[in-house]
């Protein structure tokens, strides 16, 4: 029967219209159009749920051949150990490796006492010393080493780049049972691993200049004040024997060298705890005039103008607490030792904080110059300023606590901010400094660990200390808790006055 039939039976009354046909037709093709979009949809949902499942079961193949791998890997896991340690996590490895045992190292002695934590200033006590406990991770260590990465691919592969990170007191100062004390009680952080998670993630073309078990040898000889943040002379002398034969050099004998001593300091940590006991037990400052003859180039904070100094000490440094400040004269952004029996044209620039003060003058014996720049007053960019004074070695030394700080690490990259050797003419340096009004160091008083004029009543400590950036990664702790304050550490001296003093 026809469409015509079907409808006639109906007795349609447009059956005779004359747009019947029309109309029916479009009615025919809207249906089919719905006929082809029913089945549009239900071939998608089709492809669509075949491919769902088909992802799920790759899934679990791909799940339970892992899980195969795995039980086949654990029927040796020597071998596996070793492939993965080989080619896999080389880092992850070193930065978990202890000192270096040795049976000859002779471990600090147990006095039987307990140490304690100083709440007003966040120091531990033990043995009559004051200690800055670290807090340090992992990630603060990379990003330490991917900024002296940084700094080799700026300074270019016509100089070599040497690094230093100088472990604090705590590390080296502590028997062993109230080392495992502060790791139980304090959750404080292994500088060993530290150091070497460091060093482990410098580029190949970075040479380390690793000293932890140079100093761990030594730990039982007086390498760090106890009443300062600081290391003595004796202790930045050994760093130095380590630094030369990474370098390559013959070190200066210290038994050829004059020891001068200057007594009753009271450094940083007496500063910020005013502790008692650490009064009655002040330290001593030795340092060590080298063999040969040395002029010095120095430029003081806020001035352009260049002093032309004898001696590369303060000798004029007093008992109290700036005594770290003879020193190469204190922190200044720039000073230059010319090693005037040395002609070979060997140059080596240092860029530190306070940490490298007692350990740049040692530097001066191999070097016919040592270009020593503080990187948080210094004004100009690194690599124009190497390249106009002819500097084909550069040294980053920096303290545990700078290397672990943020803060710290944003001001060492302004060595490359800007553009020019900054405003140090050396035109005239090397010249015959006994002459032409040549200043001794009779000609200054000391203020802190600048020079100035005034009184030594203040010390610089905005150096190695934690800021509120320092640790911000993985829980780190923050500035009313273990991390210390931005107040602690700043470039006016410690603030008496603050209720956030070094917590």
């Amino acid at each position: 029967m026809s469409e015509y039939d079907r409808y006639d039976r109906y007795d349609r009354d447009d059956r005779d219209d004359r747009d019947y046909d029309q109309r029916y037709m479009r009615r025919v093709e809207r249906r089919r159009r719905e006929r082809l979009k029913r089945r549009r949809h239900n071939r998608i949902m089709i492809v669509s749920g075949g491919i769902l499942i088909l992802a799920v079961l790759i899934l679990i193949i791909v799940l339970l051949a892992n899980s195969c791998a795995s039980c086949a890997g654990s029927s040796d896991v020597s071998a596996q150990s070793a492939t993965e340690a080989t080619e896999l996590t080389a880092a992850t490895e070193a930065s978990t490796q202890p000192a270096t045992e040795d049976s000859s190292v002779t471990q600090i002695a147990d006095n039987g006492e307990e140490g304690y934590v100083d709440g007003s200033s966040g120091l531990y006590f033990w043995d009559n010393k004051a200690f800055e406990l670290f807090y340090g991770n992992d990630d603060a260590a990379k990003n330490y080493a991917a900024a002296i990465n940084r700094y080799k691919n700026q300074l270019g592969s016509a100089i070599t780049v040497y690094d230093m990170v100088v472990p604090n007191h705590s590390e080296f100062g502590l028997c062993p049972r109230e080392e495992q004390r502060l790791t139980d009680e304090q959750g404080v952080t292994s500088q060993r691993q530290n150091t070497t998670t460091v060093y482990s993630n410098l580029d190949s073309d970075v040479k380390t200049v690793d000293i932890y078990d140079t100093m761990n040898k030594h730990k039982t000889e007086y390498l760090y004040f106890n009443t300062d943040h600081h290391w003595t002379g004796l202790g930045a002398y050994y760093a130095y024997t380590a630094f030369a034969q990474a370098a390559g050099l013959e070190p200066m004998q210290l038994e050829a060298a004059t020891k001068n001593t200057i007594d009753g300091f009271l450094g940083s940590l007496y500063t910020a705890s005013q502790a008692e006991v650490l009064q009655q037990h002040p330290d001593h400052v030795d340092y060590y005039t080298l063999p040969g003859n040395y002029s010095c180039t120095l430029f003081m904070d806020g001035s352009d103008e260049p002093t032309y100094i004898d001696n590369m000490y303060y000798e004029a440094a007093e008992a109290g607490s700036g005594t770290y400040g003879v020193f190469i004269w204190g922190d200044n952004p720039l000073m230059v030792i010319d090693n005037e029996d040395n002609s070979s044209g060997e140059k080596i620039a240092i860029v530190k904080e306070s940490y490298g003060n007692a350990f740049a003058p040692y530097l001066a014996y191999n070097y016919d110059e040592v270009h020593i720049i503080d990187f948080r007053y210094f004004d100009g960019n690194l690599k124009d300023y190497c390249d106009q004074y002819g500097i084909k070695n550069v040294l980053f030394l920096n303290g545990i606590m700078s290397a672990n700080t943020g803060v710290q690490i944003e001001t060492m990259n302004g060595l490359f901010d800007t553009s020019g050797a900054g405003p140090y003419d050396l035109g005239t340096a090397g010249s015959d400094s006994s002459e032409d009004g040549a200043a001794s160091s009779d000609d200054y008083s000391y203020s802190g660990e600048s020079l100035s004029g005034s009184s030594d009543s203040s010390t610089d400590y905005s150096d190695e200390g934690y800021s509120s950036d320092g640790y911000s990664d993985e829980g780190a702790a923050s500035s009313a808790d273990e991390n210390y304050s931005g107040d602690y550490y700043s470039d006016d001296g410690y603030d008496t006055s603050s209720d956030e003093t070094y917590q």
